[in-house]
């Protein structure tokens, strides 16, 4: 009797669980065939903080362009192609680490193939057998690059590293606080706040469940691996009085002591970069990309410097003996240097991505002319 019984108990049990299960995956996949609920692209990671969500591949049509986009990460989780991580030795490796003016935001307004690292590639293959990587990601500063060039980039042994610079790396890697200054004004790198296991399992649902992305909106009224849910725990704001914007102090012709900490941090971090690229005989390149304020009238002359930035990592790059390359001086060439931003925020449109590749392109054409003469 006890037996049959337990039989009973065991067989109810486990249909439960099947109907459970069922109605879950029936769920997941109402929800996933349709539009509104689509899971998230940002994943956490417990060694830079976040990245792109590993082997995602989207395709939806964008109504504002009137085309489909595609989305899609490698095994890595960075919005480019797969990359062995050993090369042939006739082949030079350039690799661009930056933030999401690199990685093509928003991702629903430019595709893959019109990222401006894709354009280069294109550009630079048609001559010489170069293998071009993207590694960037959106709200990583250069901290989190340096941090990745230590832990995995330079695994994959590049030729050059392009250093993708817009104005809030400064500010972001400063309230961060991965690095700060110790002793002897040396760099110190700090702990990464960890998320609790309930905080990592959310956002593991998150990047796998478009139900649990409805429960989210409508229920739980959470937004775990949602792009603005990075900043929950991963602090990046100051607070500056009188500023804009908060990355309109960076500008200011007299800056407060918090901008003159946060600069002094950056150029700490960008020695570390170069020192590890030259231990690794790797040639290191900072790129400062124009930012929309720039140019619009968020600025005023009176108390900002439009290009105090460019200047400061110019200075930077003299002092250490790094190439350099100012985007922002490009823009005055420009009959409307609005063109290349997207109108309704500040990221590159499409024009703004072929602009940026261009740019690149004839920058690191004459340094490659450059360091053949030198060989001859």
């Amino acid at each position: 009797m006890n037996s049959a019984k337990n039989l009973k108990v065991t067989t109810a049990a486990l249909m439960c669980v099947l109907c459970v299960f069922l109605i879950l995956f029936g769920a997941e996949f109402i929800f996933r065939t349709g539009s509104h609920y689509k899971v998230s692209g940002t994943a956490y990671d417990k060694n830079l903080g976040w990245r792109f969500v590993k082997g995602l591949h989207v395709r939806q049509y964008s109504t504002a362009r009137k085309k489909n986009i595609s989305f899609s990460t490698n095994s890595i989780g960075f919005r480019d192609r797969e990359h062995a991580i050993k090369k042939n030795n006739d082949i030079k490796r350039i690799m661009f680490l930056g933030d999401s003016y690199t990685a093509g935001v928003p991702v629903d307004f430019v595709s893959d193939e019109e990222i401006f690292t894709r354009r280069f590639a294109e550009k630079v293959d048609a001559h010489d057998k170069f293998d071009v990587m993207n590694v960037s990601c959106p709200a990583w500063s250069t901290d989190q690059e340096l941090l990745f060039l230590q832990n995995e980039g330079m695994n994959y042994r590049p030729d050059y590293i392009f250093l993708m610079i817009a104005p809030n790396d400064i500010r972001e890697a400063y309230i961060k606080s991965f690095f700060t200054m110790g002793a002897g004004r040396s760099l110190k790198r700090n702990r990464i706040p960890s998320l609790s296991w309930k905080e990592r399992f959310c956002w593991f649902l998150s990047n796998r469940s478009s139900f649990y992305q409805f429960l989210q909106k409508k229920i739980l009224k959470t937004n775990f691996g949602h792009y603005d849910n990075i900043f929950t725990h991963f602090p990046v704001f100051w607070h500056i009085a009188g500023a804009p914007s908060v990355d309109a102090p960076l500008f200011l012709k007299e800056m407060p002591e918090e901008v003159e900490k946060a600069r002094y941090l950056f150029k700490m971090i960008i020695s570390e970069i170069n020192n590890l690229c030259i231990a690794e005989k790797c040639k290191l390149i900072l790129v400062v990309l124009p930012t929309k304020m720039q140019i619009n009238n968020q600025l005023d002359d009176v108390f900002y410097q439009r290009g105090k930035i460019s200047d400061y990592v110019k200075n930077i790059a003299d002092e250490q003996g790094i190439l350099f390359l100012d985007l922002f001086s490009s823009l005055h060439k420009e009959e409307d240097p609005n063109k290349i931003f997207l109108s309704h925020e500040f990221h590159f449109s499409v024009y703004g991505h072929s602009f940026v590749a261009g740019k690149l392109y004839d920058f690191f054409s004459e340094i490659s002319t450059a360091n053949q003469k030198l060989r001859k």
